[in-house]
């Protein structure tokens, strides 16, 4: 156990910054036992913390002194008015304020505070924990004082009052093996898991689904969120801060089908998130253009993996790609592609149809499908938005064909904290080592692909049939 006056304490990666002796003595302490969320990983403590339920865990404590008074008048953005109209005085204030006081990093407004009594992560123990001991300088013995029979925790509201003396505790929920009971039926498609883990899954999105229902759209149960708790797997119990319901973390367009990133804990969440905001997740697509495309900059494979995208540097000058740096919405918008294959098709622009491998650097809205027809003139065949009409609305028969087959990450949980990753990737079974890989830079990367869908091929045999039917008739 820690006792600040002006210190500071790194909590979950958190840096609490150095605040002055608002409660006399205050005591932080954290939980790593569910940091990586894996079984094997909680199993080596001596027991789990639990909160207010069993479907929680006690992550931090934070303790007042019973002998000392409230110092409110150095709370940060509470002013006279505000003590005033909150009933705060030096024995007496209320939940969301002592959370500002305790730890103003991760609560820096009330509203913040708020919002975690609400979603159930603050809990409190009215007077000391049973048997504590101020003296005590481990971790372990504070939190080992969490689930003593004298120690009861109860949830906190928005409303409750914090007297010297009590204990609050910010909980998370973990793993139960199963996910709430749902309200709806089984949505009439599937959705293929492609990996999946603890912590995040890779499924198989359909052409013609939404990820999320827009308000008004009309879309029922017809949407990945609708479907994701009947095709992944609910975390395993002890799994740190799963959410009740795994959550995409980006989106892909109703008709474009592939692969979809889907968190099932709230540090996966905020991690991939993270990750795609960096431009560290490289995905990879295959379309087929209406079209020959006109060739443009030319890079070598070398350059392209330097670019960041997913090229295999090793291949000796023999792979060449195409490079369209093209601004979208005022923003920097870079896709490198490269030609798969050529077919006959009697609708098509020069009766020809383009396979192509498309490698995008950046996510800019539709950016795939406008580079396509506003730079190469070779709309996506089936982009009833960006193909222009006339004859290409010939080729609109099967929808859209443009696929994500391949994606490319790191791993969102066995990479948290800096030296640790490969210890944990080590100690995973074979079975769990599937579909994950270290990097030269002792990352843990996890790789999914999947097939191009069926429609691309016997679009391609239906037109290149057409073709040669119309042209054999003509002789």
């Amino acid at each position: 156990m820690m006792m600040l006056k002006m210190s500071s304490i790194a909590v979950f990666g958190l840096s609490l910054a150095p605040f002055k002796n608002i409660f006399g003595y205050i005591s932080v302490t954290k939980n790593c036992a569910f940091r990586h969320g894996h079984q094997n990983q909680w199993r080596r403590h001596s027991s789990i913390n639990v909160g207010s339920n069993s479907a929680f865990s006690i992550v931090k404590i934070y303790k007042t002194d019973q002998h000392t008074e409230f110092d409110i008048e150095k709370i940060k953005n509470i002013d006279s008015i505000d003590i005033s109209r909150l009933e705060l005085t030096s024995k007496n204030i209320s939940v969301p304020v002592a959370l500002m006081m305790l730890d103003p990093d991760e609560y820096s407004t009330r509203s913040h505070a708020r919002k975690a009594c609400r979603k159930a992560n603050i809990i409190i123990h009215r007077g000391p924990l049973s048997d504590d001991d101020d003296d005590k300088t481990k971790e372990e013995e504070d939190l080992d004082l969490v689930n003593t029979e004298d120690n009861e925790w109860i949830r906190c509201r928005t409303g409750d009052r914090i007297f010297p003396g009590d204990v609050l505790a910010k909980q998370v929920r973990i793993g139960d093996g199963k996910f709430p009971s749902m309200r709806h039926p089984r949505p009439p498609f599937d959705l293929p898991v492609i990996f999946e883990d603890d912590h995040f899954a890779i499924v198989d999105k359909p052409a013609g689904i939404v990820v999320y229902a827009n308000r008004g759209g009309g879309h029922g149960m017809m949407t990945v969120r609708a479907a994701i708790t009947f095709a992944v797997k609910p975390s395993r119990p002890g799994t740190y801060s799963i959410l009740r319901r795994p959550q995409p973390v980006h989106r892909l367009d109703k008709a474009t089908s592939g692969l979809l990133l889907i968190a099932k804990t709230k540090p996966s969440m905020i991690n991939l998130s993270y990750q795609f905001r960096d431009r560290k997740i490289k995905k990879t697509y295959t379309a087929i253009v209406n079209g020959i495309p006109p060739p443009g900059d030319a890079i070598s494979a070398v350059e392209a993996h330097r670019l960041g995208v997913d090229v295999d540097p090793d291949v000796n000058g023999k792979d060449e790609w195409q490079i369209i740096d093209h601004a979208l919405d005022e923003k920097s918008a870079v896709t490198v592609w490269k030609v798969i294959k050529s077919s006959k098709s009697i609708h098509a622009r020069d009766n020809v149809l383009t396979s192509i491998e498309l490698k995008p650097k950046t996510g800019r809205f539709h950016q795939l499908r406008r580079h396509m027809s506003w730079v190469l003139d070779c709309p996506i065949a089936g982009d009833d938005k960006y193909d222009g009409g006339g004859d290409a609305m010939r080729l609109r028969g099967e929808g859209l064909h443009l696929c994500s087959n391949k994606v490319t990450l790191e791993h969102p949980s066995y990479n948290d904290m800096e030296e640790e990753g490969t210890a944990i990737f080590q100690q995973l079974s074979e079975k769990e080592k599937e579909g994950l890989w270290m990097s030269p830079e002792g990352k843990v990367m996890v790789t999914a692909c999947i097939d191009i869908p069926d429609k691309f091929e016997s679009f391609i045999s239906e037109e290149n049939n057409g073709y040669i039917k119309q042209t054999s008739e003509e002789v």
